[in-house]
């Protein structure tokens, strides 16, 4: 189990207290959902540091490989069968997140002392925010606190449970409101249905608790919470909220149906601020593609239309008038690279590039190659000129086509460091077939697995495309160094 906090500083970050938000089950669980938490938080709280805490909460839709097919063995021996399998594995695994949520409360505040010390050794303080199993997240960890010497711990100032997936006594919130600095706020709606399912536990999040600021939100569903998260603050008084600011008496308006393409900022508008020459070299990737429509002369907007078209099937975004989004692209492609279970670590977009580019380039030219690493990518990327990295993108590009197999395309070496010889295409591609053990022997079974995931990224529709644009993407994104596109 996986007790690693992954934590995220917003920008627009000033002053020295810190308001910690914590999320819930099947929130956060992915790249897409950690960007529409991040916009949830107010421009009212900019006066303050702003920290998302990730944590693997789980998401309701994703099945093990062992509970996918043993619930289509019953679905297709009885359907009632199969869809009570379902209920109850889903059941088993809320119950699962919930544990994980109470162990990963004891070790909340440790690891968020050690962030602060190495990114804001400025900090004094520390709010908490926690929604629903994040709220459950944030009693164990000050349940934890009320028996430590205030000497000893991070000093936590105001704490705000928002439709809290815990139960909480009023001994307890006695106990935790004489050990914090602030105040303990009860954000709680009768009509959160969603905590109905909280079996065996009466929801703090449903109701009044004694010793508890109560904050009762009206009319609110447990998924009210973020993107109305300006009002509980609003409603709680709780601490860094400016409620004088125009944008709290003015509300925003809300753009129904908006162009999928514009509103892709993290694409569209990189595109937009970076040169035309990187641009150029986006399009020239798009077009190797036999499934672009791309022109020599493109516009910006084509040009990330025909970038999300590329991602998923074909034939589904044809029917939509559609492709993907560009953090749905990411995963598609990190899904392709097995990549899946080390997303975790990525709080935002360029970590996630990163983590993919240089998986891509260890599986072309493997582990001696100079982007080989996550951890040295960027340090190598700025020692390498514009034209040095576009050229090591044009041999990534070269070992992603089939003609890759019966060639030996290498990737430059940097004038910089000298890299290893790398293993071709063509000899891991006969090494992985019966008739040369010998040579089988001589090579990895890393690299013969990396040569059939390039050799599938070559056949699949847009995948050999794709990936060299989004390494061109990633350094573009690098070099804006714009922390609203990270």
């Amino acid at each position: 189990m996986n007790h690693q906090f992954k934590f995220l500083t917003l920008p627009h970050r000033s002053g020295e207290v810190a308001n910690v938000f914590i999320h819930g089950y099947s929130a956060g669980h992915d790249m897409e959902d950690r960007c529409a938490l991040r916009k949830c938080i107010p421009s009212s709280l900019h006066n303050c540091i702003n920290i998302f805490a990730f944590w693997p909460s789980g998401h309701w839709s994703q099945f093990s490989d062992l509970s996918s097919k043993s619930i289509l063995a019953l679905g297709r021996l009885n359907f009632l069968a199969g869809a009570g399998a379902a209920v109850a594995d889903r059941a088993i695994h809320f119950n699962t997140s919930r544990n994980r949520a109470t162990a990963m409360g004891k070790t909340l505040l440790s690891q968020l002392e050690s962030y602060l010390l190495k990114c804001h050794p400025y900090v004094a303080k520390v709010n908490l925010v926690g929604h629903s199993l994040g709220g459950r997240v944030v009693v164990s960890a000050l349940l934890d606190l009320v028996d430590k010497p205030a000497d000893e711990s991070l000093e936590v100032g105001d704490v705000l449970l928002m439709a809290a997936a815990s139960k909480l006594s009023g001994e307890d919130a006695l106990a935790i409101s004489k050990r914090i600095k602030g105040k303990l706020y009860n954000a709680h709606s009768n009509d959160d249905k969603i905590l109905l399912f909280n079996l065996g536990e009466s929801s703090a999040g449903r109701q009044r608790v004694e010793n508890c600021e109560d904050v009762p939100m009206y009319k609110f569903g447990h998924t009210d919470y973020w993107p109305r998260l300006e009002q509980v603050l609003r409603e709680s008084g709780f601490h860094g909220y400016k409620s004088g600011l125009p944008a709290s008496s003015q509300p925003q308006p809300i753009i129904k149906n908006p162009d999928p393409v514009v509103a892709d900022h993290l694409l569209y508008d990189l595109l937009e601020l970076t040169s035309e020459r990187v641009r150029g070299q986006v399009a020239k990737h798009l077009r190797s593609s036999s499934w672009t429509t791309l022109e020599t002369d493109h516009s910006l907007y084509l040009l990330t239309k025909e970038f999300q078209l590329l991602g998923g099937h074909c034939l589904v975004n044809l029917a939509r008038g559609r492709g993907l989004k560009y953090v749905q692209i990411l995963l598609m492609l990190a899904e392709h690279y097995d990549l899946v279970s080390e997303l975790h670590d990525c709080a935002q977009v360029i970590e996630m590039e990163a983590l993919l580019i240089s998986k891509c380039f260890r599986s072309s030219f493997g582990e001696g190659h100079v982007l080989a690493s996550k951890q040295d990518i960027v340090k190598h990327m700025d020692a390498m000129s514009e034209k040095g990295y576009f050229e090591q993108v044009d041999a990534l590009a070269a070992s992603l086509t089939v003609t890759s197999y019966f060639s030996t395309p290498e990737a430059p070496a940097p004038e910089y460091q000298k890299t290893t010889p790398a293993v071709t295409n063509k000899e891991l591609a006969l090494a992985s077939t019966s008739t040369l053990p010998a040579l089988t022997e001589l090579i990895s079974t890393e690299r013969i697995k990396a040569a059939i995931t390039n050799l599938k990224s070559a056949v699949k529709p847009g995948y050999s495309a794709l990936i060299p644009a989004v390494a061109i993407i990633f350094y573009a994104r690098l070099k804006l160094n714009n922390e609203g596109l990270f």
